[in-house]
């Protein structure tokens, strides 16, 4: 069977926001209590329609592809979002049941990745779709520390990088080319994601808490390191 092409045009995108609906519903139909399901899938839908907004007007992306890898990739910004719903009303739900979650999304990750090497469905679409699922999994939790146990706002920096980078890259400081493959910058992102999740889950341990500005660290010497090389071959 032939696994490298893809569905792509201008159904792609709607054929995607179906099947997430669908999901979200499955999901919020077993996980959630009776008289908020309403409620939370509009505001889901919504979180939905925002993020493909910025994947549209914020990083120009218009050429949807679809196929296995980035289906998972789909599975994981739902999985996303429903984290999200589940931060915003914490008390109906188990710490276990918010760290399991996040882990399976972070597994999932790992497969994607895999699968798009292996089958050969490396894609534009889905090298974008894949940062920006994972930068939304980092807001989201960097999100709950601050909203549900008073962390500092300083910790939105950590997502908000992303966005900086794609400023200095429209605004001409850098240079705007691919970065090369780097396992440093992956793994920070994967430590990233299983910090803010531990922090999540033992807010109240003074040590663990202090992993926070570990992670500051290093994705800004990160953030730095990127930006200083695309400014070294914006002047080659």
């Amino acid at each position: 069977m032939d696994y490298s092409k893809n569905i792509s045009g201008k159904y792609a995108g709607l054929m995607l926001f179906f099947f997430n609906v669908a999901y979200l519903l499955l999901l919020i139909s077993t996980l959630m209590p009776y008289d908020l399901k309403k409620e939370i899938l509009i505001i889901s839908i919504g979180i939905m329609i925002f993020f493909f907004s910025i994947l549209t007007f914020v990083l120009k992306v218009t050429e949807v592809d679809i196929n296995i890898p980035n289906t998972i990739t789909n599975c994981r910004l739902v999985l996303n979002i429903f984290i999200f719903i589940c931060i915003l009303n914490i008390e109906l739900h188990d710490s276990y049941k918010i760290l399991l979650l996040v882990l399976l999304s972070l597994l999932l990750d790992g497969v994607d990745g895999y699968l798009s090497r292996y089958l050969n469905q490396s894609t534009e679409f889905g090298r974008v779709f894949d940062q920006e699922v994972d930068n939304f999994l980092i807001f989201i939790l960097a999100f709950s520390l601050i909203y549900n146990h008073n962390f500092s706002s300083i910790l939105l920096c950590v997502p908000f990088y992303r966005y900086i980078f794609v400023i200095l890259i429209r605004q001409g400081f850098i240079s705007g080319e691919d970065l090369p493959e780097s396992l440093f910058r992956k793994s920070i992102c994967v430590l990233t994601i299983l910090v803010l999740a531990l922090c999540n889950f033992y807010f109240f341990i003074e040590s663990v808490r202090g992993l926070i500005y570990i992670i500051i660290i290093l994705v800004s010497y990160s953030f730095m390191k990127d930006t200083i090389y695309l400014y070294r071959r914006k002047n080659v």
